[in-house]
């Protein structure tokens, strides 16, 4: 598997730090770019609007943000060229039914809920993987 660009948007660094050992566990060759908030999600969007790479980041985002929420941010990416057909994986402290069919309609490629426990966080890294191995199998 190529290198691949994984924005994180997530507002606590201490789920970022987890992420980012997560991914390191899991052997995965990345570059992150951290987005701390939806306002900041929105313009980096629109910055992608008008690169012309051939393939999108692949993201993971929180729904709970400060200034622009999650979902605000996952309507923005279905809407947007860039981010229309990319498998992005929700990381949420919500384990709500409810919270997951508000964005089955967006077609995420992962809903996963944060765990307590380090090792099953760690194992996040592989859940990613395994999603980025599923869309470079698909293209």
């Amino acid at each position: 598997m190529s290198k691949v660009h994984i924005p994180i948007i997530e507002d606590n660094p201490a789920d970022v730090e987890l992420l980012r050992r997560a991914l390191a566990s899991a052997q995965l060759d990345c570059e992150l770019t951290l987005l701390e908030h939806g306002a900041e999600a929105l313009a980096f969007l629109r910055r992608l609007e008008t690169d012309t790479d051939e393939r999108s980041p692949d993201p993971v985002l929180d729904l709970n943000l400060p200034k622009n929420d999650g979902v605000e941010v996952l309507q923005a990416m279905r809407a947007s060229r860039a981010f229309a057909a990319a498998p992005v994986a929700i990381l949420s402290s919500s384990a709500s039914a409810r919270e997951r069919s508000r964005i089955e309609q967006f077609g995420i490629g992962r809903y996963i809920t944060k765990p307590a426990d380090l090792d099953e966080f760690l194992n996040i890294g592989f859940i990613l993987k395994e999603l980025l191995m599923e869309r470079e199998w698909a293209s």
